[in-house]
């Protein structure tokens, strides 16, 4: 039988805390920063003083924010994020232009999202707009689906947590025979979208994807264009 991993209620509420200070633009007071996470202050402020000490939260007059040594820590996940949106940002415009739509790049964010690097405009494919923080679930996107059918141990983990129905099951089988995936109207009404798995040096390392308007982006055109972009990446 499947046991969840030990979780660390201090380790949680860390994160928690430093998750809320980084989607805001300024300090946090030490108030903001209880609602925020729903936790007491007396708990908050021990946390707050502990990450500060060692450099990861500032306190400021104003409040609480971000410490520098995120700077550090984040250096080599941005270097690598920038290789991967430099290698595929041809592709990227290529299936915003084919299309007309929308193109995304997507990487794995943890056991349960994935996060977007990037994206560019059908139509204005010179325009690209970073959705970077945005997070979407594994499950319910055609982009979610070719990370569950061609990552096998983040399969593995959502398998043993039950948290893939049989039905889904069936289609990542689907997926992995060939080579794309597809989400028409599952995630959003009247939304139909395509996703193809990226490697760079023999790694799955990404997910492009398009989406547009379910009437205009129909099955058999997205079927149409994912030969196309399989063929050409």
């Amino acid at each position: 039988m499947y046991k969840e991993p030990k979780r660390i209620q201090s380790v949680e509420r860390s994160f928690a805390i430093l998750e809320a200070l980084s989607r805001h633009p300024g300090p946090l007071t030490l108030q903001q920063v209880s609602e925020a996470v729903e936790l007491n202050k007396t708990t908050v402020h021990g946390l707050l003083a502990t990450m500060s000490e060692l450099g990861y939260v500032l306190r400021s007059k104003q409040g609480y924010s971000l410490g520098l040594r995120f700077r550090d820590l984040s250096r080599p996940l941005e270097q690598k994020d920038e290789a991967i949106r430099r290698h595929f940002s041809a592709l990227l415009m290529k299936m915003a232009q084919l299309t007309d739509n929308t193109a995304y790049l997507a990487v794995p964010s943890g056991a349960q999202e994935y996060l977007y690097l990037d994206a560019v405009e059908g139509g204005h494919s010179l325009t690209i707009r970073s959705p970077r923080g945005k997070r979407e679930g594994l499950t319910t996107s055609a982009i979610g689906k070719v990370f569950l059918a061609f990552d096998h141990e983040l399969l593995r983990r959502l398998r043993l947590l039950g948290q893939v129905p049989r039905a889904l099951e069936k289609e990542l089988q689907w997926v992995a025979q060939h080579n794309y995936a597809l989400d028409l109207e599952e995630a959003q009404a009247g939304l139909n979208c395509l996703a193809i798995p990226l490697y760079l040096n023999g790694e799955f390392v990404a997910v492009a994807g398009i989406s547009g308007v379910a009437g205009e982006l129909t099955r058999a055109r997205l079927m149409h264009f994912a030969l196309q972009f399989l063929t050409t990446k």
